[in-house]
């Protein structure tokens, strides 16, 4: 049995906070991944496409999409490739609009928590294989699906699992909701021969023997989603030995980079040279397809006796017009909240007042010898399967601290950036994307 997994593909995705072009671009760059993906599967002849969850980013469907769509199952159909399609949690099977499609013969919708298995034909209309998936009913599934997963019994065929789920080692999992949870040895001592997974945005390999892979997204939505991205080809040919191939399919990649060492740069050029620099040395190494459109994400961080004019809508908004055209990139964007005045923590650490206490207490944490008298049930956003240790948390909470109590205390409160509500810094042209809002906001995945 040959298949491509791929998963999270967030057809409609909003992309607010973009003008109405970029918009427009990146919303088409989901559909041409989903069509590189078909295509994919054309010419390698495989037996199904797997979709583990979320193909749609809401209930809610521009007509546009259900045409793309739809069409292009149609490809898969007339090439005798069947579609095994789980839900997620950005379109659960219960009040989801894409139940009134009128879906071709060869796609089955796996739309709730009762494990549904599809018999996979070659090409010869033989059995090949057994997938075996279920999907979320509701865009809350708290519950873990995996349990109720088991293969075909009495069967040499290969079999693979398909589920939207977070699994609680994989990395990258503090960036969703914890829905449909699973461990990995729970999915390892299931009996599959592959786990197709969805749901985390970073694709990874949990487990080699057997393969529990999530292909990561089909096409990245914001600077947090960079690198490659697309799916995997496999072939369960002989179950025990799985060849497994990454394709990618995404049209546009989001790099970011990141450049300090900001004392001497004056000037616009200059600045602009700095990140081109750094730019063209990252993709030295990782050039891309000779086809990739970029979206380029630059944090400017440390000291720069230019902190207070990157503060500024306006020129923000220079800079990045000067480093798309620069690059050659579809689009850039730039974030200067962690810059600051060149004055130095150790000009002010020794001070007898408010601003040497704080600086003195965040060294102290940083270094571990003060915990604040905090245990770990303290702080709620703890969490040991992604920080390892208390002391690990705090450090992370606190980079950067020292430099911005320092920014906070020595410059004016009108010089400062508008904190919002959720305690984020407002910089120009940046609003929160779905996968960068706290998890009690709604529409967080």
């Amino acid at each position: 049995m040959r298949f491509i997994h791929i998963a999270d593909v967030h057809l409609d995705t909003a992309f607010a906070g973009r003008s109405d072009e970029m918009r427009s671009r990146l919303r088409r760059a989901v559909r041409e991944a989903f069509s590189r993906c078909v295509d994919t599967a054309v010419g390698e002849q495989v037996d199904a496409v797997l979709i583990a969850g979320d193909l749609f980013d809401g209930g809610s469907l521009s007509f546009a999409s259900e045409r793309f769509l739809l069409a292009h199952l149609g490809k898969l159909a007339e090439a005798d490739i069947q579609v095994v399609y789980a839900t997620g949690n950005h379109d659960p099977g219960r009040g989801l609009r894409a139940n009134s499609l009128d879906w071709p013969g060869n796609v089955t919708v796996i739309a709730g928590a009762d494990p549904v298995t599809v018999a996979v034909k070659g090409r010869t209309g033989d059995i090949v294989g057994h997938v075996t998936g279920a999907g979320h009913a509701d865009a809350r599934e708290t519950a873990d699906l995996s349990l109720r997963l088991e293969p075909v019994a009495e069967t040499a065929l290969p079999q693979a699992a398909i589920l939207h789920t977070q699994v609680t080692s994989a990395n990258g999992r503090d960036l969703h909701r914890p829905y449909a949870p699973s461990g990995i040895e729970g999915l390892r001592a299931a009996g599959f021969h592959y786990w197709a997974l969805g749901h985390v945005h970073l694709g990874q390999e949990l487990s080699a023997e057997p393969p529990v892979r999530y292909s990561g997204n089909l096409q990245g939505r914001d600077p947090r989603e960079s690198g490659p991205k697309g799916g995997l080809l496999v072939d369960l040919l002989d179950p025990v030995h799985p060849v497994i191939e990454f394709r990618e399919f995404s049209p546009v990649r989001w790099e970011r980079v990141t450049i300090s060492g900001l004392e001497e740069v004056r000037s616009l050029d200059a600045l602009v040279g700095e990140v081109a620099a750094e730019w063209e040395r990252a993709r030295a190494s990782d050039p891309g397809s000779d086809d990739t459109e970029w979206m380029v994400a630059v944090d400017l961080v440390g000291p720069s006796p230019m902190w207070r004019k990157l503060r500024e809508a306006e020129e923000i908004a220079t800079i990045e017009d000067e480093l798309a055209a620069r690059l050659g990139a579809l689009g850039a964007e730039v974030r200067a909240g962690k810059l600051h005045p060149e004055a130095q923590i150790d000009d002010h650490i020794d001070r007898e007042d408010v601003l040497g206490a704080g600086l003195r207490l965040s060294r102290d944490v940083l270094s571990g010898k003060d915990r604040l008298g905090l245990a770990d049930t303290d702080l709620a956003g703890f969490d040991p399967g992604r920080d390892g240790t208390l002391d690990a948390y705090l450090r992370r909470l606190l980079s950067g601290g020292a430099e911005e109590i320092m920014t906070r205390m020595l410059v004016p409160r009108a010089d400062l950036p508008r904190i919002t509500e959720n305690g984020g810094q407002e910089e120009s042209g940046q609003e929160q994307s779905p996968e960068e809002q706290s998890p009690e906001e709604e529409g967080a995945p």
